[in-house]
């Protein structure tokens, strides 16, 4: 994969965090280091949610996004590389990405040309709507609630191993998601 189109899936994915507050990312999850919970790693299709009130960091690094989900109320420590993820979206706003040659296959045999349907292209970050308006700009990228961590990015060449978690950390409230 070339290095502007790993660049480019990774500013997609932080402007996306910054200004929406979600992304789902659409990924192979049959690809060379994915790293999910097994039953998911045969799925090419597979959808993560990453938002920015998550009680976990979300490293976007030079190689791959990753982070601690959950699946099931079950942690597992996930990493994405770029050569994996095909489509970074808001389902809610609809901006985002789809990088159509790295649409796995099966998927678009499965789906046709775009299997997430049309989305709108990312705005200029002065110029980016305030949620739930098609217009204006955002005064102010997405606030997080008080001591949610914040989005980090890893600048480097990716061959060190991620940081360890944070000692004494509390276990996250249960959320419900609607």
């Amino acid at each position: 994969m070339k290095d502007d189109t790993i660049t480019e899936k990774a500013m997609v994915v932080k402007r996306l965090l910054q200004h929406e507050g979600r992304v789902m990312l659409c990924l192979d999850a049959t690809s060379e280091g994915v790293e999910v919970p097994r039953r998911f790693s045969s799925d090419p299709g597979l959808m993560l949610v990453l938002n920015v009130n998550m009680p976990q960091p979300i490293e976007i690094g030079p190689a791959a996004i990753e982070s601690e989900l959950r699946f099931g109320g079950i942690p597992h420590y996930c990493t994405i590389p770029y050569h994996a993820l095909w489509s970074a979206f808001n389902p809610d706003s609809g901006y985002g990405v789809l990088w159509q040659d790295s649409i796995p296959r099966s998927i678009r045999q499965q789906h046709g040309i775009y299997p997430t349907g049309p989305l709108k292209p990312l705005p200029d970050d002065d110029n980016w709507p305030k949620p739930g308006s098609e217009t204006g700009p955002s005064p102010s990228p997405v606030e997080t609630r008080p001591g949610a961590p914040t989005l980090k990015v890893i600048e480097g060449d990716g061959d060190q191993p991620p940081p360890a978690p944070a000692p004494g950390r509390s276990r996250p409230n249960l959320r419900v998601v609607k």
